[in-house]
């Protein structure tokens, strides 16, 4: 419902505007003390219907500023410049057909245009365009009271920023396998005012349907962390779409058992082997020990080493940290 009413209502007051002042001219031009005043305030009068219609619609986007559904609003606003320049354009059409016989050789039709109506139907257009980026970017096409940024002489504090979207675009392209995020500032959409919710689609923005920025792990370190809390939707962002994107092996710890099932249909079609080990399904599973005596070692030497992972004669919190020279994971299932 509010939807249909931030089209409609910006519309029909454009309409009701320009419709509604039209002929004031005529009310207008006695209050000229001269003929110079008198044609100036009937020119303006001429134009004032458009130049009403105009500020309706830019008074309205600003008064819905903020709003969810601002860009439903913005589409409104072009709609009702539309019909006022429609308007504009029949007046003026059945004016200059009067004399359209009448027009001398060598000249144009076009010579004879009124120029209070071209600087109504101006104000008009400028406020279509303005209606088209609100309808675009939403409430980011309002400008926002921010504090003056103070940068430090020799840059050493105050100079950082977020990259440019261009260069994160080719700095991480799609081809890079694992997904880092979006091309996409969600501080500059309309729903940065609104806080995210998952199941609501009207505070996502852009988010989902913007291209990928993707890391092909061919420079720096190649490690990356994702900070969020629970809940945070890392598996949903980070971990799902690099399982589908990234085309050389993976390996997920996976313990809620949310990923594999989303992901592993579609890496077995893309030719790779998926091996999932769950310990809910008893027809699943592996020996961690099945290495012992297998390897060079003795069966009780190999026994020894995974019991001191487990248990170090120094004891106390940094017992395996101190004697063992390197981590090493355990694994012990169960008998």
């Amino acid at each position: 419902m509010n939807r249909i009413v931030l089209f409609v209502a910006p519309s029909t007051l454009m309409m009701l505007a320009a419709i509604g002042t039209t002929g004031i001219e005529h009310w207008l031009a006695p209050f000229g003390k001269s003929d110079a005043a008198r044609q100036m305030l009937g020119r303006a009068g001429i134009a004032l219907p458009y130049v009403a219609a105009s500020v309706v619609g830019i008074v309205f986007l600003f008064a819905s500023a903020g709003s969810v559904r601002i860009k439903t609003a913005g589409w409104g606003v072009v709609t009702g410049a539309i019909a006022a320049l429609l308007i504009a354009v029949m007046r003026e059409a059945s004016r200059l057909s009067a004399f359209f016989e009448q027009v001398p050789a060598g000249r144009s039709i076009f010579n004879y245009l009124d120029p209070a109506t071209a600087i109504g139907t101006t104000t008009v257009l400028m406020s279509a365009l303005f209606g088209v980026r609100v309808a675009i970017a939403g409430n980011a096409a309002f400008a926002k009271a921010e504090p003056k940024r103070i940068v430090g002489k020799r840059a050493l504090h105050g100079d950082a920023d977020w990259m440019k979207l261009l260069l994160a675009e080719k700095l991480f392209p799609e081809t890079g396998g694992v997904v880092i995020g979006e091309c996409y500032r969600v501080d500059r959409d309309s729903t940065a005012s609104q806080p995210f919710r998952a199941g609501s689609a009207e505070t996502w923005g852009a988010g989902g349907k913007s291209p990928l920025l993707c890391f092909d792990g061919s420079f720096g370190s190649s490690h990356g962390i994702v900070f969020a809390g629970s809940g945070g939707f890392k598996t949903t962002s980070v971990t799902i779409p690099t399982a589908l994107t990234w085309g050389a092996a993976l390996v997920v710890l996976d313990p809620s058992n949310e990923v594999a099932p989303i992901v592993s249909k579609h890496r077995g079609n893309a030719n790779r082997d998926v091996f999932v080990l769950d310990p809910k399904q008893s027809e699943i599973g592996f020996n961690a020990l099945d290495w012992i005596g297998r390897f060079g070692g003795t069966k009780e030497e190999d026994i020894a080493s995974v019991a001191s992972w487990i248990i170090s004669d120094s004891g106390g919190a940094r017992g395996f940290a101190t004697t063992s020279s390197a981590p090493r994971p355990c694994n012990c299932s169960p008998r």
